[in-house]
């Protein structure tokens, strides 16, 4: 008699730190992916659940160019089935004279959206896409409290890899040439 293993598949949410996505591809890969292929491919042979992509949107008389870019790139991933976008804000003000912008809300939001969905049982795997150091306590606490898998996915070199991030993921998927080759657009 044979028995067939059965493998279920996972629930997976992915979580992308839109503004450090974007930067860390440019910079890295000089180019733009395809989000949705690349989110497919992240999630393998698994059930996605959700892509939650956080962004501060730039404000029209800010920057006229940069906005209308931005909105296009809205509409479009506005289509991507499963695909949340979730709006912070950017807030101006001076330094040294020049005028900056600081992301808002978009970390917060990304870190509430992770634990609330673990005690809602959403998903079995999360994969986080962002180098920001600030989640590795809110990682560690989802691994620990609801018995989560985080995945840590790093874009970018040694140096902008967060090593606190690798530490308090279960793991970690560096993404790399070879895994982005067929993602460019």
């Amino acid at each position: 008699m044979f028995f067939i293993k059965m493998i279920s598949k996972k629930k997976i949410a992915i979580y992308i730190d839109g503004s450090n996505f974007y930067f860390s591809v440019k910079k890295t890969f000089n180019s733009k992916i395809d989000i949705e292929q690349f989110c497919k491919k992240l999630a393998e042979n698994n059930e996605l659940i959700k892509i939650n992509y956080y962004i501060a949107p730039v404000q029209r008389l800010d920057n006229p160019e940069m906005y209308a870019e931005q909105q296009k790139f809205f509409e479009k991933i506005k289509k991507l089935k499963k695909l949340n976008l979730i709006f912070g804000r950017l807030e101006k003000h001076k330094k040294d004279g020049k005028l900056i912008y600081t992301e808002k809300a978009t970390d917060v939001n990304l870190a509430l959206d992770l634990v609330l969905d673990a005690i809602d049982n959403l998903y079995d795997k999360a994969l986080i896409i962002s180098n920001d150091v600030d989640f590795s306590g809110v990682i560690s606490s989802v691994i620990n409290r609801f018995d989560k898998k985080i995945i840590y996915i790093a874009i970018g070199n040694k140096k902008s890899i967060s090593y606190h991030l690798k530490k308090s993921a279960s793991s970690t998927l560096i993404v790399d040439n070879t895994f982005i080759k067929d993602l460019i657009i």
